[in-house]
């Protein structure tokens, strides 16, 4: 075997190693913001699903504009505006106009 693939499984066996040896070890604990953890655990379901969304938006924009012969515009204020639309509800506040 050349040195060159001598030294990958090296590297791929100590990889495998700590793999296992990190799962070995005990998890650590829970970070909790709420209350309950199922809604920190929700909140995290949530949260990635968001992401999901925008980058699924982003990629939707780019094929458009691509197919249009375009440049894509994409900007920060479009992130933070998909963020604070997403955060919004966490303010406990009312979205609806009417009376409750």
């Amino acid at each position: 075997m050349d040195p060159v693939h001598s030294h990958r499984l090296v590297a791929l066996a100590s990889l495998l190693a700590f793999t296992a040896d990190d799962m070995k070890s005990p998890p650590l604990p829970e970070q909790t913001f709420f209350a309950d953890p199922a809604i920190d655990r929700l909140l995290a379901v949530v949260m990635t699903l968001a992401a999901e969304v925008q980058m699924l938006r982003d990629r939707v924009q780019h094929l458009e504009a691509d197919r249009a012969g375009e440049t894509p515009a994409t900007s920060p204020d479009d992130a933070a505006t998909y963020v604070a639309h997403i955060l919004t509800p966490l303010l406990g506040e009312q979205q609806a106009r009417g009376p409750l």
